[in-house]
């Protein structure tokens, strides 16, 4: 009984540092980071603007 409530928490904690780790690359991906990151350029353009 043990050995599966070890097992279930080992599964648990891979599964969560498998999706950071996935959010990570997604948003950090060059192609991503641009279209992430210019809602916050343009932002900043219009208060130079203003």
């Amino acid at each position: 009984m043990e050995e599966w409530i070890a097992l279930y928490k080992f599964g648990r904690l891979a599964g969560l540092a498998f999706v950071l780790v996935a959010i990570g690359a997604y948003a950090y991906w060059p192609s991503h980071k641009e279209r992430l990151e210019a809602p916050a350029l343009r932002m900043l353009e219009e208060e130079e603007e203003g």
